[in-house]
């Protein structure tokens, strides 16, 4: 069965709110990578967005989901930044059957021009800058670091969120894609 998911063509599309309850399980194994990492171990154990919180940015943001076959194999959560001018990616997860196939690049595109489409001039996200698989593959699809020195309110309350939940705030960057 996963060559046949392998060969076929996976389509981008909005998340609809069945889909939802599906979400958290895609998070849940894409977390699965840090494994690969002991400092980052505690991750495993942390939260993921409920399928409550889904439904949330469904409708305040944008939410995609990458279907192969019917069936779901990444997501991308977005929210607009109207007074940046900019779109924001909460979080992008792409269950393990499903990772190295690029679907991660094609949610990406679609945020990108979902962005382009709204006049936004970016999009932004955070991510880990020391983990092998996170910043080298956003600067693949054109992110760019942003220094701390340059994190405006928003940035600065972002990182702060983070720190809440007990991510290791030094070694979280921000990263930005003009468009």
């Amino acid at each position: 069965m996963m060559a046949e998911i392998e060969k076929s063509a996976c389509l981008i599309r909005q998340a609809q709110i069945a889909d939802a309850d599906f979400l958290p399980e895609i998070e849940r194994s894409a977390v699965q990578t840090f494994a690969a990492d002991p400092s980052l171990h505690f991750i495993l154990d942390m939260p993921v967005m409920s399928a409550e919180q889904h439904r949330d940015f469904m409708q305040k943001g944008h939410v995609l989901v990458a279907e192969c076959d019917g069936v779901l194999g990444g997501f991308l959560v977005a929210e607009a930044m109207p007074d940046e001018n900019r779109l924001h990616v909460w979080e992008l997860s792409v269950h393990q059957n499903f990772q190295r196939r690029g679907l991660g690049r094609k949610l990406l595109d679609a945020a990108a021009d979902i962005a382009k489409a709204q006049g936004c001039t970016s999009l932004s996200l955070t991510t880990f800058g020391d983990v092998p698989w996170n910043r080298p593959f956003y600067e693949g699809c054109g992110y760019q670091v942003l220094p701390v020195s340059e994190y405006n309110a928003r940035f600065r309350s972002i990182a702060e969120l983070e720190e809440s939940i007990g991510l290791p705030i030094e070694r979280r960057v921000a990263m930005i894609r003009l468009l």
